[in-house]
């Protein structure tokens, strides 16, 4: 496993001097958050600019083994229009990921409009699966494979997954999310497998999504995940989303940043 930060740690800074300051405090990888994706695609054709900056990161020997898509992709939206409209943007997203050969491109299921009007479902298990078919044909070929992250227990999102036609898809464990909802970390990566291709790694109090790092007052049991990830296989990332760990000066949260390098280093390698 190799360690990494998402990007959005440095949100404000542009792709350039995100990767050069990552590099500075001695992290070679990043998950390409949703702020630095739409930055790069408003600089022009997502294929130039992806392959512009996957050069430039690795003259400083940095790569993106893994994306997240734009928090604002409701695949499964319940006005037709807005969802055509959502899988041209999708489009653009997979061919920026395939430029900065994002291995692992992070996707959260959709229906949040559907579920709040009460639709069935039925209906948005349709609507999910019609779009992730979609999606999948765009990335066909590539080095992207879409991994959907969960929102529900690991039996709904493996029959999330089942029901796409040729099954291609992986999955996301973030350990907020599930944590959040009383499920168990080291379950849902047995029960994974070798879908398991991506992580977002992050504490939680219990009932909320609280986004902070490990071995503070949150309550996952660190241990348990790390040797069920060692039994499965798993490969991917292991990467930290952690949004409140980065309201606070630069000056601090650069000192952070050193901190959970080291942290990281001591969760996976002892």
């Amino acid at each position: 496993m190799q360690i990494s930060m998402w990007s959005s740690y440095l949100y404000e800074l542009s792709p350039e001097d995100m990767v050069r300051t990552f590099v500075q405090h001695s992290w070679n990888c990043t998950e390409l958050s949703s702020e630095h994706g739409w930055m790069l695609l408003k600089r022009g054709q997502p294929t130039e600019v992806g392959r512009e900056l996957k050069q430039f990161a690795e003259d400083y020997d940095f790569s993106f083994p893994q994306g997240h898509f734009y928090l604002g992709a409701d695949i499964a939206h319940p006005d037709e229009k807005k969802r055509l409209e959502i899988m041209d943007d999708m489009k653009r997203w997979c061919d920026l990921f395939a430029a900065l050969n994002i291995s692992a491109g992070v996707l959260h299921p959709g229906g949040k409009g559907m579920r709040a009007l009460g639709y069935a479902p039925e209906k948005i298990l349709e609507c999910n699966v019609e779009a992730l078919e979609k999606i999948s044909d765009f990335v066909q070929g590539g080095p992207t494979t879409i991994c959907l992250e969960n929102g529900g227990s690991i039996e709904n999102m493996l029959g999330l997954l089942n029901a796409v036609r040729g099954s291609g898809l992986g999955l996301c464990l973030d350990t907020g999310h599930l944590n959040m909802a009383g499920g168990d970390c080291r379950d849902f990566i047995l029960k994974a497998g070798e879908r398991l291709k991506a992580l977002h790694i992050t504490d939680s109090i219990g009932s909320r999504d609280d986004h902070i790092l490990p071995y503070g007052a949150g309550t996952i049991n660190w241990e348990e995940l790390i040797k069920a990830l060692r039994e499965v296989g798993y490969e991917g990332l292991f990467n930290f989303e952690v949004p409140r760990e980065n309201r606070c000066p630069m000056k601090i949260r650069l000192a952070k940043l050193d901190y959970t390098r080291q942290l990281a280093m001591l969760m996976v390698h002892s």
